[in-house]
This record gives C-alpha cells, structure tokens and sequence, in this order.
C-alpha cells in the first residue's frame, strides 16, 4: 500500500516495488497506490505507470482523494493477507527490508505491527547515530556551485569538507541553504567530529519536545545527515552497521512519525483482526505507533535489519529539496535497483542537449 500524492518521488521507488513483486522474486503479491492526491498531473502519472506496469493496482481513486489517511486504510480488510504501508517518499529500500518485515511479522504475531528501521527517523535516526551509522557532513559551505555537474551517488567523490570553514557555533534549526542542488561534504572518518554536525548538537541538547517532534523531526540539515551518512555506508559495503540488536520496542513517548514502512496484517493472519482497530484515526500514524498498541496491550515494535530510507517530512522539505539528495538517490537506484529498461531521468528542466560524460542525460 503506496500512500500516493508525488510522482517525483515515485518514479524512483517504482525501482524497489518492482523488484520486489513476487513476479519478479520478491514478496509483493500486488503492490496498490492510495489515491490522495488531487493534483492532475499525478494523477494521470500514476495512472499510466498502474496501466503498463503489472500488479500495479490504483485504489481509492473517487473516494480517498484529499480526504484523511484514514480512508486509505478502509481497504485493509482481507483475511490471510499481510499489509506493507509504504509512504511515497521513500528513497531507499534495503534488498532484504522487505522479505525481513514479512517474516518478523510472522514469527512475532503479538506486536500489533512491525516497522523498519527508518533512515531520517526522530526516534531510530538517533539509535543509528549512537551505533556507529552516521557520520559527519555538513552542507558545502562555497555560496555557488564549485563542482562539475555529475550523475553519482558516491559521496567519497566530492572533496573533503574544508576544516578552515568549520564553524562551532551555528543554530541547527536554521541552517542556511548554500545554493539550489549543492552537496553535503564529509568532514572525516573521525567519528569525533560528529559533534561539529546537526546530530552532534542535537545529541548534546535535545531540549524539552517529544523526540517525535523535536529538532530531529524539524530539522532538514539532521534529516540531510542522515541520508547522506546512508549514501557512505552504501558506498563502504557497512549496512551492517545499522544492525543493533533485536527488535526495539517502540518507546511511548515516541508517537508517530515512524510509519512510513511498516507491515500490519488482517483476519487469520499472523497479528490477526486489524479490521477490529478499523476505523483508524485520522491521523494514521500516531494511532498505528502509539495509541491502538496501548489500548489493546500489543507493542509496535522496530526490525533494525529491515532499512529504509526516507526523504523528508513536511517539515524538512525546504531544506532538502535544495540539496542534491533526490539526484543521488536517482543515480543509485539506476546503478544498482532499475531494470535497464526502466532508468530513472530527472524531472527539472536541463540546458538543451545537456549530457554528463557517461550519463544518461536527457
């Protein structure tokens, strides 16, 4: 279950779903986009990637659009049947998250669901940071472009972060946006020089909000760390290092945004009678996380070897959208994801005739 609004994200998570349809070796019977949107455009997007792609399926379409996540969920109902929810933007799924999800959920039937170990997470974002998985970026501190234009996801290909232009002190909150497209440069391989980063400081004064809601939730630059501390890890062969221990339990005062991967089933099925939780409130995923698992006495729970990557809540998007992230995970996904038949091109306008040596250009 897609939760679909963006075809700009999509078309790169079009990778993984179809890699991961049991037609072609993977676990997904079907995979179903929720219509929710109402943007025209979208929708005829979607609407021509369900016609030619099979086991794509458009559901809700005269029901769900612009209406509460909720209605999304109405569909939910069959017996025997595993439910993945999967938000639109997400940029990155493990090979092994999705089979790891399905088999967590049948040999753990008392959690009331089971979610991923989320990349740009509040909650798994800093487990991540004290096991080892991130590492210390900062945005490129030039005020314009300084690099040649490249289709690559590897971060090792940029330059060091400059230590003359480190600055100690700066508001993670607000952390200014250099140019439209720039790159986040890694400082070292020290892991002492995370404290000079977004996660760093936040990691040293959390403040007072729920972790739900706090700076890791609002802030881009930590949100932007975290995926291009993914990105190095892809590169260096070390997923491992996102492997801490068994399954987390979800912490109470966490509350919701974990959700944005995560598998529930219905009827006979391992967890068994969702249908019974139905209808879900309007927001989805605070009662999916939070509030149904304390009412019935069944923990929503993590699975820290199923990685996932996710590209930015409301709150980060400004930000984010200015980095070069989206590109790199495009890059990757055709490296490594795509089937040669269905590379991924970019969605912004580029000089006529523009092509990178050994890209895909337009």
């Amino acid at each position: 279950m897609v939760f679909y609004g963006r075809k700009r994200y999509v078309d790169i998570l079009d990778c993984y779903l179809q890699q991961n349809l049991a037609s072609n070796g993977g676990y997904f019977d079907e995979v179903w986009f929720m219509a929710h949107t109402k943007d025209e455009d979208d929708v005829a997007w979607v609407e021509d990637l369900v016609a030619r792609t099979p086991g794509y399926k458009l559901v809700g379409k005269g029901k769900c659009e612009g209406e509460k996540y909720k209605c999304m969920w109405t569909y939910a109902v069959e017996d025997n049947t595993i439910y993945v929810k999967i938000d639109d933007d997400i940029i990155y799924i493990h090979p092994d998250a999705i089979p790891q999800l399905v088999h967590t959920r049948i040999n753990l039937p008392h959690p009331y669901a089971v979610s991923s170990n989320l990349v740009n997470s509040p909650v798994t974002g800093m487990e991540q940071y004290h096991y080892g998985a991130i590492h210390p970026f900062l945005p490129d501190p030039s005020d314009k472009p300084t690099f040649h234009a490249a289709e690559t996801w590897r971060v090792s290909e940029k330059k060091k972060y400059p230590r003359d232009e480190l600055v100690e002190d700066y508001n993670l909150m607000d952390i200014t946006v250099p140019y439209r497209g720039h790159p986040w440069l890694l400082i070292s391989d020290d892991h002492y020089d995370l404290l000079k980063t977004p996660m760093g400081k936040y990691d040293q004064d959390r403040g007072s909000d729920p972790i739900a809601f706090g700076a890791a939730w609002k802030s881009w630059g930590i949100g932007a760390q975290q995926q291009y501390s993914l990105l190095y890890n892809l590169e260096q062969n070390r997923m491992d290092r996102y492997f801490f221990g068994r399954n987390v339990r979800y912490p109470e005062n966490a509350l919701g945004p974990n959700a944005s991967a995560v598998v529930l089933t219905d009827g006979k099925g391992p967890g068994g009678e969702q249908v019974e939780q139905l209808p879900i409130a309007d927001d989805d995923e605070q009662d999916i996380t939070a509030d149904i698992p304390r009412r019935i006495g069944r923990p929503f729970v993590i699975d820290t070897r199923s990685v996932v990557g996710h590209f930015s809540f409301f709150t980060q998007h400004d930000g984010i959208t200015k980095s070069d992230l989206l590109d790199r995970w495009r890059a990757f996904a055709n490296e490594a994801v795509c089937a040669p038949t269905n590379l991924k091109k970019p969605w912004d306008l580029m000089c006529k005739d523009f092509r990178i040596d050994g890209g895909l250009g337009r």
